[in-house]
């Protein structure tokens, strides 16, 4: 054996392969490996055995199969000489548990936190807690929730349906306006624009509050909060008109004409007026899928003997 050929320290070696070492050690290792060719091969080939060992397979660590792997090639790979591949081993595996806690922190804290917006379109979106979240246009959603959070908060401009997944340990509370949402496993629709905020309820219980007040929504129920309003009064939903944006229908179960106007105005873009005060609350059940507003229109008229008038750029219903 050639008498220039020396044995490092293994576990100063091990340190250096992996990043650990300080600069000091580090200088010493490159002295050592630049002393001989056999020192840089031997370097270079434990280098070889690390990498091939691939520690992080698709974000997921398996140190099991990892030291498995590394144990096989530093019994096979005789030009490895004396270091103790038992040490290195146990170095592979705090590495391994590492990156383990990394990809834990990440997918509980970072990994948690989602923030979505729409135009012209709607989107349906999966929240990191397994919620579902149907956007309309021109709104926009921000999610943050994680192991270390006692609540799935969201901020919400616009309108969204929500299916949340129910978790009694960590409330998901909505934010919109100067309305505070709270739930723990429910469907229901917010909608909010800069008169105030409409929450149904499609199944489940809801806390609706503002500064002043609080009200609990059931199946069926709904509450306009007004911005600044001193009492929240729940009320009765007629029909699902609040669903039309994600179900293409407008149901309506003895639903006023006052409240499917103006979901008329903003579905078709267009401007309806109620021009006679004693037809805002006639009562109407039936369920529109596919027709045009035209359509739509002449059902009303005919339906409670009314005149619909067009004129430039305005639809009156007397």
């Amino acid at each position: 054996m050639d008498q220039n050929f020396t044995y490092i320290n293994e576990d100063l070696l091990a340190k250096y392969l992996l990043g650990e070492a300080t600069l000091a050690e580090s200088e010493q290792v490159q002295i050592w490996a630049n002393s001989h060719p056999n020192h840089l091969k031997q370097l270079e080939d434990f280098k070889k055995i690390l990498e091939k060992s691939k520690l992080v397979i698709d974000n997921e660590i398996d140190e099991h199969k990892a030291l498995e792997r590394l144990n096989v090639r530093l019994k096979k790979d005789t030009k490895v000489g004396k270091i103790a591949y038992q040490k290195v081993l146990g170095w592979v595996a705090v590495l391994a548990i590492f990156f383990s806690g990394s990809w834990f922190f990440y997918n509980n804290l970072i990994g948690n936190q989602i923030s979505v917006n729409t135009t012209g379109n709607t989107l349906t979106q999966v929240l990191p807690d397994g919620s579902t979240v149907t956007l309309n246009k021109e709104s926009s959603l921000s999610f943050v929730g994680g192991f270390f959070n006692k609540t799935r908060a969201v901020k919400l401009t616009g309108e969204a349906f929500f299916e949340v997944s129910a978790d009694k340990s960590k409330p998901f509370i909505i934010q919109i306006n100067d309305v505070e949402v709270t739930v723990v496993g429910t469907a229901f629709n917010v909608k909010g624009n800069s008169t105030g905020t409409i929450v149904v309820v499609e199944s489940g219980i809801v806390k609706v509050n503002n500064q002043k007040d609080s009200v609990r929504l059931t199946a069926g129920e709904k509450v306009d909060a007004k911005q600044n309003q001193l009492h929240l009064a729940k009320e009765k939903n007629q029909g699902k008109l609040y669903n039309y944006y994600y179900s293409n229908e407008l149901v309506c179960d003895a639903t006023p004409l006052s409240e499917l106007v103006p979901v008329l105005n903003e579905k078709f873009k267009a401007n309806i007026v109620i021009s006679n005060p004693a037809i805002k609350e006639l009562p109407i059940s039936t369920t529109f899928k596919n027709e045009s507003l035209t359509e739509i229109l002449k059902v009303i008229g005919e339906t409670f003997n009314i005149k619909v008038e067009y004129g430039q750029g305005i639809v009156k219903l007397k």
